[in-house]
């Protein structure tokens, strides 16, 4: 009844056509795609190719079925209540809508114009798997917000992480494993199973690669695991990483180093700054952390 009652309360508000189960060929044009049918000419309504396939290739029920918010009123009502009638059975176990990515102006749409494509990201310098990483960061049923900060900021993130995980010392894994390792991957089934709270099990990476209770080989071994669910390629990325031979440093490049070091230390930080603009200018970055400078080429 609530089906029906949404369905006729759609109409009212949408073309009769969207419910419709079969469409009516042209008699003007040629259709790529029609068949004919004890009704006439056409093809199929949108809903019902949806609950064909699905039912074709995953039987029913099946266990997930996705898709937008955009799809609650019209679109997966229609799937359930066909489903219903031809089957007896209700499609899906779970339904799961996402949110809307958007942009400063609003929704992101082709229709708009205002979408950016994975060749676009590659084009500036940014891994897809940067994109990836930002939606992680946002659970599904939030909103996310694309923009230039967005993505750089998510790139940055997912070079460190790569960074990190790449210079934990390992050796052959151990078969013991310590409480903190159960604990740790508990922690991490418990959000995932919580309606997939991605950006819990994604702080909760990090927090383990802080944590120095913890052996390197455990937290390897757990953020591969944990790569089974992000997709972040971080084993095949780490070990092309170890793999890069570091560039031998310019003994020009080190004594600007040293002397902006001094001039930290002197507490004259224009200065300090100065010289690290000029090492960028020439292609070398340099990170201060845990009381060392690193030097690294951009």
């Amino acid at each position: 009844k609530e089906l029906r009652g949404r369905i006729e309360e759609n109409k009212q508000k949408k073309n009769p056509n969207d419910f419709a189960l079969w469409k009516f060929s042209s008699k003007d044009e040629k259709r790529q795609m029609e068949w004919d049918s004890p009704w006439g000419k056409g093809f199929p309504g949108w809903h019902t190719e949806c609950v064909v396939m699905s039912v074709e290739n995953l039987g029913i029920p099946f266990d997930i079925h996705c898709g937008g918010i955009d799809h609650i009123p019209v679109h997966h009502t229609n799937e359930i209540a066909q489903a219903e009638a031809a089957y007896g059975k209700m499609m899906a176990n779970y339904w799961m809508h996402g949110d809307f990515l958007v942009s400063k102006d609003g929704k992101m749409s082709k229709s708009k114009g205002n979408i950016a494509t994975m060749e676009d990201l590659q084009q500036q310098g940014i891994n897809p798997l940067a994109y990836r990483y930002l939606c992680l960061t946002s659970h599904y049923r939030s909103k996310l917000t694309f923009s230039d900060e967005s993505i750089q900021g998510a790139k940055n993130s997912l070079d460190n992480f790569y960074k990190k995980v790449s210079e934990l010392k390992t050796d052959s894994l151990s078969e013991n494993k310590s409480a903190d390792f159960e604990s740790y991957r508990q922690k991490f089934l418990g959000f995932i199973n919580n309606d997939l709270d991605m950006p819990s099990a994604l702080a909760l990476a990090w927090d383990l690669l802080k944590d120095k209770n913890i052996s390197d080989n455990e937290k390897q071994e757990l953020l591969f695991d944990f790569d089974k669910v992000f997709g972040l390629r971080i084993k095949e990325t780490v070990q092309a990483l170890k793999e890069i031979k570091p560039e031998a440093i310019p003994e020009e490049i080190t004594k600007k180093a040293e002397l902006r070091e001094q001039y930290r230390k002197n507490k004259e930080w224009d200065k300090a700054d100065q010289i690290r603009k000029e090492l960028e200018s020439l292609g070398w970055a340099v990170e201060d952390a845990d009381g060392e400078t690193i030097i690294k080429k951009i």
